[in-house]
């Protein structure tokens, strides 16, 4: 007897697309065959004419809990989750308190497993290099750092999360090293940029969210100083041999990509995870949207290049959610406000309708969403993976279904989404973690407590 049988659907994978059921049991894929008997099953989704697809992973989350609730919390970010069809988040440390300590850590792993649901994994906050064993050994699924500090000190850059001392830096790489898990890192020159920034722009009047938009196009906010950063850490990495994962490409200048390549023709383990904003937003987009909008791509066709050919290794559109109170000062000061995108509901039906267009393939896209994070951060192929023994984890999407992205359908707490309006071509249908169906045509099903955290473990691509 199965739990759930999936029937008449297309299975996808990052190498293979072919017709097949598949019957879970107990939480794991049991078999994957063709005509399984319905009448061995507790449940049954038919899924003739749609995509049967291993979980998708999520791995830029801030969830804001614990912390600023108010924005979000694991409850409804996993909503959102669940309804986007990702089955597996990972969620970052700039919280209140910062899990800096095993205390913290082991408190934010408590609270979100009673509220998550879906599957996660927990970065420890890189902060003290003392702190990186036993954050790991707590259960850390890597080690994040904010090697930055926003010009004016705004949130969500909490100024005492900042490692901006490269002795530190390096510090914290030999600590990371030694546990075989990667060290993710948000890179900025923070000096170089809180200088540039207020010479040619705050000192001077120009802090409206145009004179944003200018700054960010001109490498100041978001630009050359985290390409600097990024050169600086490769270095430091390179001579510490710690597991490099870079956050936010496709954010900064393209330069980045090149040095990335660099850095891996050489035999160096440097991961890179692709902003989906780099490619799905563009200038006169950021224009419109203003404060909505902190990033934007400056060269779209290098990043469509990036995203089939490397070096993005993975493929987000960051979840950090605030509040339009918050966000709505920005037209007048976008210096001063909090930055951030919500995209975690909508980054699937995104990506499905750029797959429809032909920018990228669903075996790369999957490949860049389940295998290669799951093997990253070691839980492959218990998870990433539609195979058997492998957790049910599995996201069920139509490729045809049209539908229009609209805030007023956002799970979030801070109920907005920078693509409201957006017309695409793809819907995720059913998300399912661990066999049980959580998201069902457009309704929750889940319960909160079902997501479980996963603990790190040393990987490889």
């Amino acid at each position: 007897m199965y739990d759930l049988i999936i029937k008449n659907g297309t299975i996808a994978t990052p190498t293979e697309s072919y017709p097949a059921d598949v019957g879970v049991c107990n939480g794991r894929i049991q078999a994957i065959a063709a005509n399984l008997e319905s009448k061995d099953a507790e449940d049954v989704i038919d899924a003739k004419g749609l995509h049967v697809l291993p979980g998708l992973w999520h791995t830029h989350c801030h969830f804001r809990d614990p912390g600023m609730t108010n924005k979000e919390d694991f409850e409804s970010g996993s909503r959102c989750a669940a309804a986007g069809g990702i089955t597996f988040i990972i969620d970052m440390t700039n919280n209140s308190p910062m899990p800096s300590t095993p205390e913290i850590f082991l408190a934010k792993k408590e609270n979100a497993e009673a509220k998550s649901l879906v599957d996660f994994g927990l970065y420890g906050a890189g902060l003290d290099p003392k702190q990186v064993r036993p954050l790991v050994d707590c259960g850390a699924i890597g080690i994040k750092v904010f090697n930055t500090r926003h010009p004016k000190e705004a949130y969500p850059y909490i100024s005492e999360l900042g490692v901006v001392n490269h002795g530190l830096l390096h510090h914290i790489y030999e600590e990371v090293q030694k546990t075989g898990l990667v060290c993710a890192v948000h890179h900025d020159d923070s000096d170089w940029t809180k200088y540039m920034v207020f010479r040619d722009y705050i000192n001077i009047g120009k802090i409206d969210a145009a004179s944003y938009v200018d700054a960010v196009a001109n490498g100041y906010m978001y630009g050359h100083g985290m390409v600097s950063g990024l050169a600086s850490s490769l270095y430091l990495a390179k001579l510490t041999d710690v597991r490099l994962y870079v956050l936010h490409v496709g954010v900064m200048p393209e330069y980045a990509y090149d040095i990335i390549n660099f850095a891996k023709s050489n035999g160096q383990t440097v991961y890179s995870e692709l902003e989906a904003c780099s490619f799905l937003i563009d200038r006169p987009m950021a224009d419109r949207l203003g404060p909505y909008a902190y990033i934007f791509g400056r060269n779209l066709p290098r990043a469509y290049s990036v995203l089939k050919n490397g070096p993005a290794d993975v493929l987000v559109l960051e979840h950090a959610p605030h509040h339009r109170d918050e966000v709505e000062p920005g037209w007048k000061d976008n210096f001063s406000g909090p930055l951030g995108v919500i995209g975690i509901q909508e980054f699937v039906p995104l990506m499905l309708n750029e797959i429809n267009k032909g920018t990228v393939s669903l075996e790369h896209f999957l490949k860049l969403t389940t295998e290669n994070p799951a093997r990253i951060f070691g839980q492959y192929p218990r998870k990433g993976a539609l195979a058997v023994n492998s957790d049910a984890d599995i996201t069920i999407v139509d490729m045809n279904k049209e539908q229009t992205l609209s805030s007023k359908k956002s799970l979030s707490r801070s109920g907005w989404t920078a693509f409201d309006g957006v017309r695409v071509k793809g819907s995720v249908e059913y998300t399912i973690v661990r066999g049980s169906i959580v998201h069902s045509k457009g309704t929750i099903t889940g319960k909160p407590g079902w997501g479980r955290m996963s603990k790190g473990k040393p990987g490889a691509v």
